[in-house]
């Protein structure tokens, strides 16, 4: 498909699907009017995960062991908050073993390969390196939208080590769309308030269980046009592409290789528009940092700014101010990890400052804990998720605080 044929393809594509939307019935779901991103979807799930009744974790048991089909037992599981140590969007700590799981559910995220070694490289070894975890006990579990596995790439620390062939009896690829919605609907939901979800109080727990489960089920058949109000919709927006791509049901094996080379087509075409679209997207972020150091070299003439933008490490950017209480030096920083959701947060961390962090003083915990800067890392000893409309408002909130504290 070239580009003379594309543009009226798409133009007359759309025509039909704006048609076939418009004649749809009302409907509507609480997650999809929150446009929920791949942070949403891992706190979603991580919550039916850590669904307990009886001192037991049903579903999380079901999922480790017959979704999955690791042969594990479950104890005192810890599921810990989403995109925390070291931005794994979900990890599960147990007595014997840890689980880290990749969430791709849309699509948008690319394996986050960077300098410091590949996405899946560096969470075993944040595991083995700042958990204590040892290798052979790590388990992971990578979640994408449609069945694919992780890039090569993703496997390779920065000594150029992979861990792939290590991983293989412990490592799975989960798709949305053909293993995680087919179990959550056919398999989880029946069996809530049954023997094997017991849910105790099935007027109440129960039923906000269900509810929940069943608002995230419908969510999902939206995401991939599964609703039974999309089929006629389906149907006929099929059928335009079978009259435009001359396919005949009689010939299924011509007809799917020709949808096989049309898919790959359009998949050249979304890459590059995705690769296009992040480079706009890291352009926006960067003139965003650069609006806000300026501010706070204007609202804070006094400080010390302190910041990077993508070259100590080619995926974040931070601007920020750092500070002294009680001699331990710290920054009080805005910063962005992934400039296409944009992934942005906030905090007290000692970059540029401190070779290590130090115990809290006591002016600095209530400063956290005033503030709700939680989440401990290496780096950091307190942050929290923002937005670029409230990221500087909130900094500089932060920022008064510390003054404060300081000049008392």
């Amino acid at each position: 498909m070239n580009s003379t044929q594309l543009i009226p393809f798409l133009n007359e594509f759309n025509a039909v699907y704006n048609q076939e939307e418009a004649a749809l019935p009302y409907h509507i779901n609480v997650i999809d009017e929150l446009h929920a991103d791949e942070n949403a979807h891992s706190r979603i799930f991580s919550k039916l995960l850590g669904y307990k009744e009886n001192g037991k974790y049903p579903i999380l048991e079901k999922f480790l062991n017959e979704v999955c089909r690791f042969n594990l037992t479950i104890e005192k599981p810890d599921i810990r908050k989403v995109d925390s140590c070291g931005r794994i969007d979900i990890p599960i700590f147990d007595t014997s073993y840890v689980v880290v799981i990749e969430n791709k559910v849309t699509n948008k995220a690319q394996d986050q390969n960077k300098s410091t070694g590949g996405q899946l490289a560096r969470y075993i070894e944040t595991m083995v390196n700042d958990y204590g975890r040892k290798e052979d006990a790590i388990y992971v579990i990578y979640m994408p939208k449609y069945t694919r596995d992780p890039s090569d790439e993703s496997w390779i620390n920065k000594n150029n080590h992979s861990y792939k062939k290590a991983f293989e009896q412990r490592f799975r690829s989960i798709s949305y769309r053909d293993c995680i919605y087919p179990w959550i609907k056919n398999e989880l939901l029946p069996v809530i308030d049954t023997k094997d979800i017991d849910t105790k109080d099935k007027d109440t727990k129960g039923s906000f269980l269900r509810s929940a489960i069943e608002q995230y089920i419908d969510h999902l058949e939206g995401l991939f046009s599964l609703r039974k109000i999309d089929e006629k919709m389906n149907k006929n927006l099929q059928d335009y592409l079978k009259e435009t791509w001359k396919i005949n049901d009689e010939y299924p094996i011509e007809a799917s290789a020709i949808l096989g080379a049309k898919e790959r087509e359009l998949t050249n075409i979304l890459n590059q528009v995705h690769l296009l679209q992040s480079t706009y997207n890291k352009q926006f972020i960067t003139k965003a940092f650069d609006q806000w150091k300026t501010a706070l070299q204007h609202d804070y003439p006094s400080h010390e700014v302190v910041g990077d933008a993508f070259n100590l490490n080619s995926y974040i950017i931070n601007i920020g101010l750092s500070f002294q209480i009680q001699q331990q030096s710290f920054v009080a920083l805005i910063e962005c990890n992934d400039w296409n959701k944009p992934n942005l947060y906030i905090g007290i961390g000692r970059h540029f400052v401190s070779p290590k962090k130090h115990d809290p003083s006591p002016a600095l915990q209530t400063i956290l804990e005033n503030h709700k800067l939680e989440k401990p890392e290496d780096y950091w000893y307190g942050w929290h998720y923002t937005s670029l409309d409230e990221a500087y408002e909130q900094l500089t909130r932060l920022i008064d605080a510390i003054i404060e504290t300081i000049e008392i």
